[in-house]
């Protein structure tokens, strides 16, 4: 028996701080931690792969050269095997979450020309926050964005060129139910090979 033992766990009442339970607040941690640390990076980088929704892009060109343009990103939620089983998800009921996206430049002019609704892009940028004023009501209004740094298209010209005559037989009411059927299983068990469930390049069969 350690005669300090008892001591050190009975605490004096006269030491005991009242707002010690209290919950710190964000600015009370930053001070207690000090400085962001100068070698810990500090990143702001998005990337996201899924389907454009647009059914018309088009760039909108500025007085001094500059040219924008802006669309909508369809992006299939990513679940682990785990996840499904659990909530039973099965392939093709994951929720689609939209993504406002803004390009520059070079990509802007590259992505009116070759990208229309249902092309499977990836991009790579950072999330901004746009902040401003309704004029109607007075009150503060803001939208996240991406503002994209790199687009790729990450389908063939043999998927777009399907994925268009899909499209097409749907509007004419000629849609080979078969052969549909055929390109979405392959592309499911090609999927399915990864993880259980479909790649988050999609949106969850809305441009299928």
């Amino acid at each position: 028996y350690d005669e300090h033992e008892e001591e050190e766990i009975a605490r004096p009442a006269e030491d005991y701080d009242e707002h010690e339970d209290e919950e710190m607040t964000a600015e009370a941690l930053s001070d207690l931690s000090g400085p962001f640390a100068d070698h810990i990076p500090k990143f702001n980088v998005v990337t996201l792969s899924g389907r454009v929704g647009n059914p018309q892009l088009e760039p909108k060109y500025f007085d001094d050269g500059k040219v924008v343009l802006s669309l909508s990103l369809a992006v299939k939620r990513k679940y682990h095997p785990l996840e499904r089983r659990a909530y039973n998800i099965k392939s093709g009921d994951e929720e689609t979450d939209w993504f406002a996206l803004e390009i520059w430049g070079r990509d802007a002019e590259y992505a009116a020309k070759y990208v229309e609704k249902g092309s499977r892009i990836g991009v790579t940028g950072s999330l901004v926050v746009d902040n401003w004023t309704d004029r109607a009501t007075g009150e503060p209004r803001s939208r996240p964005k991406i503002l994209v740094k790199q687009l790729d298209i990450l389908e063939t010209k043999a998927e777009a060129d399907l994925r268009r005559k899909n499209v097409q037989q749907r509007g004419s009411g000629g849609y080979n139910s078969n052969q549909g059927g055929q390109y979405n299983q392959q592309r499911s068990n090609r999927d399915d090979d990864n993880d259980g469930g479909p790649s988050s390049a999609g949106s969850g069969g809305f441009f299928d």
